[in-house]
């Protein structure tokens, strides 16, 4: 069944809007690429804040999105989410759009998929669920919603719903009005509660924050002792009587297979922590709780 009614907002296209009868919740542009949104014409400077403050007057929940670039798609999402906070748009998935436009750049399924996975990892690790959006046949050359990260799914197509077997949020016309706006609106509709946020679970407090910290510089422990020594525990060498000289790699071997089970345990913690994002019936204090729990055991209390 349908769950809402939203909208997504241009800073310089739907300039003007007065109003957002109808609307539930929204998305606003705030990023280019790695770099906050600002248009200078006429005069005047066009950012996001104006519609943030209109958002957050009439207590539409409302996100960021960003509009992709080639490049770095991690940095979008650091440079989006830091918008997303300064103005207060917290409560739905912060996105990212990717599409064509030939006079920009044409996305490749391979390099959509890359850009888009490397800016969902780094949402994820802020303890946010990013969403993607894309036109339906571009999400099925990248097989969007088979991605590991599992990104809320806003998928564009005008005249029929997408051609998905899943989604969230459905992009169907462009040719919507809203009072006071300065060019047509973007109308789309919600089928899952996936994009809104609790932004109490989402928001780690320090001590979180710092264990979670933690456990990542361990887990790149791992990897670099994995490196460093051989499966062998000897040196190659012997005695006098024969016995093999065992050196350092000995001692290491003994804990190989416990870092190994670390990293399995940092990444069954980083998959929980994204699925716990989902469940509504969870408290925060319940969330941070189950948090505290999984890192102990991670590390061996």
């Amino acid at each position: 069944m349908p769950t809402g009614l939203g909208v997504d907002l241009h800073p310089y296209y739907q300039r003007g809007v007065t109003s957002l009868p109808g609307v539930e919740y929204g998305w606003l542009k705030m990023a280019d690429g790695a770099q906050e949104y600002s248009k200078t014409a006429d005069g005047t400077v066009y950012t996001a804040d104006a519609h943030a403050a209109l958002f957050r007057q009439l207590g539409i929940p409302f996100g960021g999105y960003v509009y992709a670039q080639p490049g770095d798609g991690a940095a979008e999402a650091r440079v989006l989410w830091a918008e997303c906070q300064r103005l207060g748009g917290t409560s739905v998935a912060p996105a990212c759009d990717i599409e064509s436009d030939p006079k920009i750049h044409v996305w490749s399924a391979e390099e959509a998929t890359d850009h888009g996975r490397a800016y969902c990892s780094e949402m994820l690790k802020r303890g946010v669920r990013p969403a993607i959006y894309m036109n339906d046949a571009l999400a099925g050359q990248t097989g969007v919603e088979d991605w590991p990260e599992n990104p809320v799914l806003w998928i564009a197509r005008y005249g029929a719903k997408p051609a998905r077997t899943r989604y969230d949020v459905h992009q169907y016309r462009s040719d919507g009005t809203l009072p006071g706006s300065a060019g047509l609106v973007d109308w789309n509709q919600a089928y899952t509660t996936a994009h809104l946020i609790d932004t109490e679970v989402s928001e780690l407090d320090s001590t979180q924050a710092a264990q979670l910290s933690a456990i990542a510089q361990n887990s790149a422990y791992v990897a670099a002792v994995l490196a460093r020594y051989p499966d062998s525990a000897t040196n190659g060498d012997a005695d006098a009587n024969g016995t093999p000289i065992y050196d350092a790699a000995e001692n290491t071997r003994r804990i190989v297979g416990q870092l190994k089970t670390l990293g399995a345990q940092v990444t069954g913690l980083g998959a929980a922590v994204a699925a716990l994002s989902k469940d509504n019936s969870l408290t925060t204090d319940a969330v941070k709780q189950i948090i505290d729990d999984a890192v102990v055991k991670s590390l061996g209390g």
